[in-house]
């Protein structure tokens, strides 16, 4: 084993250290940071609409929604259409529950919900592009047991929560760019 003097290994040591500061502080361009745009601060999300006979499904979305637009984005809500610099608008198309395996005495044992909602984000006042462009469709279906107290309601919200994890995964900004797409 080559053994170097001590003022040697301290100073080889000490470039190390500072390259790897380096390596760290400058990087290659990668961050750690979700890619959201910088030119929006605010964000208004009305209540969403419902096409369904399902109660209360566009309410709970809606707030979910607003809740993890608060907890993993830089973009601050408003209450306000006219003080937003984007608007994130929203149907609920479908909501169903269907059965997949029933009891020997034709009770539900285990379930499908599914919850369909189209969703729109947009520059306020939109741009041309924006405009003509038509809405996401987003959907997701769990099962659920009744057996064991999963009920409509939970299968619904937990439904919901992924729903709104989707929406707001959308709000990052592409990797690509319209002219990618030609």
């Amino acid at each position: 084993m080559l053994r170097l003097p001590l003022p040697i290994a301290v100073a080889g040591l000490r470039l190390g250290v500072a390259v790897a500061m380096l390596l760290c502080v400058g990087g290659c361009g990668y961050s750690f940071r979700a890619p959201y745009d910088k030119t929006v601060q605010t964000v208004f999300v009305p209540m969403f609409k419902s096409q369904t006979f399902t109660r209360d499904v566009e309410k709970m979305l809606t707030e979910l929604v607003q809740k993890e637009i608060s907890r993993r984005t830089p973009y601050r809500l408003v209450s306000d259409p006219d003080r937003a610099d984007t608007v994130l608008s929203g149907t609920v198309n479908f909501v169903d529950k269907n059965i997949v395996v029933e009891s020997p005495f034709n009770l539900p044992r285990q379930l499908t919900r599914t919850v369909n909602a189209s969703v729109n984000w947009v520059h306020n006042p939109p741009t041309e592009a924006e405009k003509n462009r038509q809405p996401t469709i987003i959907s997701d279906t769990t099962n659920f047991v009744t057996e064991v107290g999963e009920t409509s309601l939970t299968a619904t919200y937990q439904l919901c929560q992924r729903l709104a994890d989707q929406i707001v995964d959308m709000m990052e900004q592409p990797w690509y760019t319209e002219e990618d797409l030609r």
